[in-house]
């Protein structure tokens, strides 16, 4: 059973630098691919699945894109469980009104994405140096498109911030934890890594 965690949108493994070092067991820290023109997130999934040799009976997930896209992994692959770390399980569960900006994201600046963080957008303004705006508004603009998951939803585990105005903190079936917002494993790097030690023991008994 090997661990395989995706970042958010324009962001980088680098998202989870204050959580790696708090965890007892392996977690593969994934960046996004280098963009080849997917506009689905199945393509994308694709992709991560080929470069990272993922197979059946691992662990997958990420933070809100990256938890997306684990969840396109899903369906292509078998795995252990799905870990979604503030992030969605179909285009319902996102804020409307980002929903409605999706269609406008190859005009709009891909610095708006910044402004949702806060106080640490200065982690995520170096993280998106690293970031192809082309393959942010592919993602954007497929997000109306979304099916998202319908499977069993056993296989999900969820830990999301109750102040989370991006993908609001769903009613039931997710662990919260009460005082986070978006990017829980970057703010709340101690009580993601409780959640996330709570499921390797939970998956590996």
């Amino acid at each position: 059973m090997i661990w395989f965690l995706l970042p958010g949108m324009g962001a980088t493994a680098a998202m989870y630098n204050g959580l790696k070092h708090k965890l007892s067991f392996r977690v593969n820290f994934l960046n996004w691919p280098v963009y080849g023109s997917e506009t689905t997130y199945a393509e994308v999934a694709r992709r991560v699945i080929r470069e990272n040799e993922i197979g059946a009976g691992d662990v997958v997930g990420g933070s809100s894109l990256g938890g997306m896209v684990a969840l396109e992994i899903a369906r292509l692959v078998n795995p252990k469980a799905v870990v979604l770390l503030g992030s969605a399980a179909n285009r319902k569960e996102v804020e409307p009104m980002l929903s409605l900006l999706s269609p406008l994201a190859a005009a709009a600046p891909v610095t708006i994405i910044q402004a949702l963080v806060g106080k640490h957008r200065s982690l995520v303004s170096t993280m998106f140096a690293d970031s192809d705006p082309e393959f942010i508004r592919a993602m954007c603009a497929y997000l109306p498109s979304w099916d998202g998951y319908h499977g069993p939803p056993g296989r999900i585990l969820r830990l999301h911030g109750r102040k989370d105005h991006v993908i609001p903190c769903p009613a039931s079936g997710s662990e919260i934890v009460e005082e986070a917002g978006h990017l829980l494993a970057i703010t709340h790097a101690a009580e993601t890594a409780v959640f996330l030690e709570r499921a390797n023991a939970q998956l590996a008994g």
